[in-house]
């Protein structure tokens, strides 16, 4: 009785008609070899700069509000903090920015706050006389942290 139930099984699948779902596209050769397009930059990161972290860890990419950073007005930052793999890190972070020439940082303490994009507004800014600015980006995760730092030159 198993063998004709078995027998009949068999049967029935090699009766069944051909398959309905449509064979996959031929790809021609030529396009196997060609690389996918990178993604696009999501439009927050568009004319965005971008820096290193000092080890490398992080990258940091930033935008002003306005641009360029005025001199003796307030500006905000849009910030992201990228991991290897080009994804916003959960990091804190801190901004802050100084004149070494003249040992002095800026008369206001911003304040930085997570964003609905993974990344982070910087806010209250203000670079109150003209020169040459060290704008710093502390990275920190767990007890590591790790700077990424850029001159900004005001005239």
């Amino acid at each position: 009785m198993k063998t004709s139930i078995t027998i009949c099984c068999l049967l029935m699948g090699a009766c069944a008609g051909p398959s309905t779902e449509p064979a996959p596209p031929e790809q021609d050769p030529a396009e196997a070899s060609v690389a996918p397009e990178a993604p696009a930059l999501p439009p927050a990161w568009e004319g965005a700069q971008e820096l290193k972290s000092t080890a490398g860890r992080w990258t940091v990419r930033w935008t002003s509000t306005p641009t360029p950073i005025p001199e003796n007005e307030p500006f905000s930052l849009s910030v992201w903090v990228l991991d290897d793999a080009g994804v916003p890190a959960r990091v804190e972070l801190s901004v802050d920015a100084a004149m070494p020439e003249h040992g002095h940082g800026m008369n206001r303490v911003p304040r930085v706050e997570r964003n609905d994009s993974g990344g982070f507004i910087a806010d209250g800014l203000l670079f109150h006389m003209p020169g040459r600015w060290e704008l710093y980006f502390d990275v920190t995760r767990g007890p590591l942290t790790e700077r990424a730092q850029l001159e900004v030159e005001l005239e």
